[in-house]
């Protein structure tokens, strides 16, 4: 029997041992989920923050011509500066064909505006430390993001003033002694306009649709938009006021149709733009003066005494501020003009107006940029303003300067037409842009969009003369335009807007490198 006992004790302590060596697995096993799930969720955590940051990476670099392999080299350039190695996939909604880089969730629904979404997903192998003891050496963990780059939704605003037609040929209409130019339609935009190739295409504005195409072509469709407004009228022998109304010649459009498929509607919009071309004057002032109504408003397109010079293009004049009354007898040109009002045809603000409108309609998260191509200083307003003059804004003070509608204003007032319910009576042309430019880029006030202004021409740094007292306001409206438009110091915080660039250009020559930059500005802006 003692026997017997001693073998029930010796097995008694071997089952202590298994029940020991069990209890040290279980123990160890315990520890290792404590640490290693530790350590799981900290490497999760450090994976998610930089698959976040790598997904904006990744949308930085979804633009035009991109490649699959652009968006995951800068995914996981972002992963390593968050000290996490990962096998990266990026997917958006068209892809580029290279492997599985398309997801159709990110497309967008039916009649919805695509986005530039991008989603980033990465995969590691996480090594525990104790885990391996009980046979679980790693495991690998997943994690994904959505990144976003900005549209953009840009609106175009075009000059089409009769001065965008005034180098179409050497000399123009103001040469009408060279003889080489008799039988030529020189700069009548009636010609120009209808003419699609070099020489006889309406210069400069041949050269800005060239270039504002090449521009276009550059963005990337159809995630970003273009709208496009021209300054005066696209209505062929308009009369009257209206002549130098704006035009909405396109609205937001994304360069593809309703099934999806690539369209030039935006390069087709520019190709159709037109210089101002009013109605043709009363060429009974060649033979008759006293059948002519020198009181009918607007410019309109006069030809030389059909009996001298057959088919030879005068230029545009405008009857009330030429042949003022009293009329003298006979009707000859007086020394002092008359009332410009409805008389000249660069609206400024009248476009700017027009192209703030259109954000209204715009996507909430794009970036809203307008570019402003105008050639000199400011000299029309819009007709038909509420609560404004019924022609548009001109006082008589500005009636005898030559700047049209525009007083001599060096110092850069920005007024506004009604303040504290009082009517300024010297609110002009030139006050009528710059509150116009607000409208575009207040952030408060107005839309918020970004504006590159680019004036073209001497007559921006150089109206009329040298030793004029006004002689650069086109060129002080553009640095105002995209430079301070919208920001409100006296406000509490002072407001202070997104603003663009300001350039100048003496001619169509150097709108390219100009357009260029801005590309360059926009697309930099977008990427951050």
């Amino acid at each position: 029997m003692i026997k017997n006992r001693n073998f029930f004790k010796k097995s008694e302590r071997g089952q202590v041992i298994v029940l020991v060596a069990a209890a040290f697995v279980g123990l160890v096993a315990a520890f290792g989920l404590m640490v290693d799930g530790g350590i799981l969720l900290i490497e999760y955590g450090r994976l998610k923050r930089g698959i976040d940051a790598a997904s904006v990476a990744a949308a930085a670099q979804f633009r035009k011509g991109y490649q699959t392999q652009d968006l995951i080299n800068a995914g996981e350039e972002l992963l390593k500066y968050n000290q996490s190695v990962a096998t990266v996939t990026v997917q958006t909604c068209k892809g580029d064909g290279a492997g599985n880089d398309q997801d159709l969730t990110l497309c967008p629904a039916s009649g919805e505006p695509a986005r530039k979404l991008v989603r980033v997903t990465a995969s590691r192998t996480v090594n525990f430390g104790f885990l391996p003891l009980i046979g679980i050496r790693s495991t690998t963990i997943t994690a994904n993001s959505v990144g976003e780059a900005a549209s953009i939704d840009m609106v175009i605003a075009l000059d089409t003033s009769s001065s965008m037609a005034y180098e179409t040929t050497v000399g123009g209409n103001e040469n009408l002694s060279d003889p080489g130019t008799a039988s030529s339609p020189g700069d009548d935009p009636r010609v120009c306009n209808f003419t699609s190739a070099k020489p006889g295409r309406c210069e400069p504005m041949g050269t800005v649709k060239d270039v504002a195409k090449q521009f276009v072509s550059k963005m990337f469709f159809p995630y970003d938009r273009v709208a496009l407004v021209t300054s005066a009228s696209q209505t062929i022998g308009i009369s009257g006021v209206a002549a130098r109304d704006p035009v909405l010649l396109l609205p937001f459009n994304d360069n593809q149709d309703s099934a999806g498929v690539a369209t030039t509607e935006i390069q087709d919009a520019i190709d159709n733009v037109k210089v101002l071309t009013p109605v043709n004057c009363d060429i009974n002032y060649w033979n008759d003066p006293y059948a002519v109504d020198f009181t009918a408003p607007g410019p309109c397109l006069m030809d030389q005494d059909p009996t001298q010079f057959p088919g030879r293009y005068y230029g545009d004049l405008c009857f009330p501020y030429t042949f003022p009354p009293p009329y003298p007898d006979p009707p000859a040109d007086p020394p002092n003009p008359g009332d410009p009002t409805t008389c000249a045809p660069s609206n400024i603000g009248g476009a700017l107006n027009m192209a703030g409108d259109q954000f209204i309609s715009a996507r909430q998260e794009a970036y809203w940029v307008v570019i402003d191509l105008f050639g000199g200083p400011p000299n029309a307003t819009t007709s038909h303003i509420t609560n404004g003059p019924v022609n548009g804004f001109c006082p008589p003070e500005d009636w005898g300067l030559p700047g049209f509608c525009r007083d001599e204003d060096p110092t850069s007032s920005n007024r506004h037409y009604l303040v504290n319910g009082v009517y300024d009576p010297l609110y002009d042309a030139d006050d009528f842009a710059r509150d116009a430019a607000d409208h575009v880029a207040s952030p408060t006030k107005g839309q918020g969009a970004t504006i590159f202004a680019i004036c073209m021409g001497n007559p921006c740094q150089n109206y009329i003369a040298s030793d004029y007292a006004d002689r650069d306001s086109a060129d002080r409206l553009g640095h105002y335009m995209a430079e301070q438009a919208g920001d409100d110091p006296s406000a509490s915080p002072p407001v202070v807007a997104n603003h663009g660039l300001y350039f100048y250009s003496q001619n169509s020559a150097g709108l390219t490198a100009i357009f260029d930059a801005i590309a360059a500005n926009i697309f930099t802006r977008i990427s951050q």
